[in-house]
């Protein structure tokens, strides 16, 4: 059993690389975000602690794979099977657990662990197949399969934009735009087959200019529905919600251009640094984007006319 767990470990390590994200600094931010996250929910929320016992509940129950959990019983004894799916559907819960307990809600927090452990023991239904429809034409392929692996992100952006008017938050609203932007930078973070970039009859100038073009006009279709929403409340304030678009905008092309700058590497925990001090500091990014393009386009000048 222990050594399902560091697999476990290992395989969200793997997973972090994938989207991009060092998992060294996803393990500093993660906690503070979901601190940041739940506590502008109790300020903003009526009656909270129902409301985030029910999402703890809900996030257990949805965050469950039943082919997953069919593996995990066909290589460990049903002592040990029942003990990994209490154990994993524990740790999800966990963050919910602690911050209701920090909050002195202590019935909640039992509750939320005492359907922890009830929805462990409860078969879920199986998927069906549906091939997810995307805005998008066929070409551009990391918005494709991205938005079609990370599409319930985009609605949860969304549902923030509607609550930042419900509760009559604006930097709600500015935050959902951000994500936006952020989940499509994701789409840049692992290289492309050299096959891919070869295919291209262009120069590495050409070759950068289309893929950020690309980027730019699939990225401001997405954040779209957002504007629209905030537009309902606060259309005396939507020339910040544009400010912020197009330092989201900047920060998605910095990491187009660091993503062929390292084209054998991809984005890695360098790289990852860079993004978090961007976003602590934006400015950089007008230095950070020019070395990054001319790097890129010396890297592209072996596989590009």
């Amino acid at each position: 059993m222990k050594l399902y767990f560091i697999l476990l470990f290992k395989r969200l390590n793997r997973h972090l690389k994938d989207f991009g994200i060092e998992p060294l600094i996803a393990y500093l931010i993660i906690p503070g975000l979901f601190y940041w996250g739940s506590t502008s929910f109790f300020d903003k929320v009526m009656y909270p602690n129902y409301f985030y016992m029910l999402i703890g509940i809900v996030t257990v129950f949805i965050i469950r794979y039943p082919k997953h959990d069919e593996l995990i019983k066909q290589h460990f004894l049903l002592t040990d099977f029942k003990s990994i799916v209490v154990i994993n559907h524990i740790l999800l819960a966990i963050p919910f657990i602690l911050f209701l307990v920090f909050r002195m809600y202590y019935e909640e927090a039992l509750i939320v662990f005492g359907m922890t452990i009830f929805i462990s023991f409860i078969k879920k239904p199986g998927k069906f197949n549906l091939t997810l429809p995307t805005p998008f034409f066929r070409w551009p392929f990391e918005f494709v399969i991205g938005f079609r692996k990370t599409f319930w992100m985009f609605l949860l952006s969304y549902g923030i934009a509607i609550i930042s008017i419900n509760v009559n938050n604006f930097n709600l609203g500015i935050f959902s735009i951000l994500s936006i932007f952020f989940i499509c930078s994701m789409y840049y973070s692992k290289p492309d087959p050299q096959f891919y970039i070869w295919i291209h009859d262009m120069n590495p100038q050409g070759f950068l200019k289309h893929k950020i073009s690309i980027a730019s006009k699939y990225s401001i279709v997405l954040t779209f529905p957002i504007f629209l929403i905030l537009s309902i409340s606060y259309i005396d304030q939507m020339h910040i919600a544009l400010i912020f678009s197009f330092l989201g905008l900047l920060y998605m092309i910095m990491y187009i251009v660091i993503k062929y700058a390292f084209l054998r590497e991809g984005v890695g925990m360098f790289q990852g640094i860079i993004g978090v001090l961007c976003i602590l500091f934006p400015p950089a990014m007008l230095i950070v984007i020019p070395y990054f393009y001319f790097k890129a386009q010396r890297n592209l000048n072996s596989l590009l006319k």
